[in-house]
């Protein structure tokens, strides 16, 4: 999948590539939901690279993965 993650909602400019591998890792597809398996794992790894504001844009609804 493709994803638009503007500038200012990456933490660490060094991350950037990091939170599309992880994105797209784990969000491959239009049929994900927010409480399955890959949500958690992906969270996970956002949280451990310290990438908060892609976490809460995931769960506020702004960025889509369904």
């Amino acid at each position: 999948m493709s994803f638009y993650i503007p500038n200012d909602w990456i933490k660490d400019t060094k991350n950037k590539e990091t939170v599309f591998q992880i994105l797209n890792k784990y969000f491959y597809s239009d049929l994900q939901l927010s409480g399955n398996e890959n949500y958690k794992k992906a969270k996970e790894e956002l949280k451990r690279i310290g990438e908060t504001i892609i976490i809460e844009k995931i769960e506020d609804g702004t960025i889509q993965v369904y």
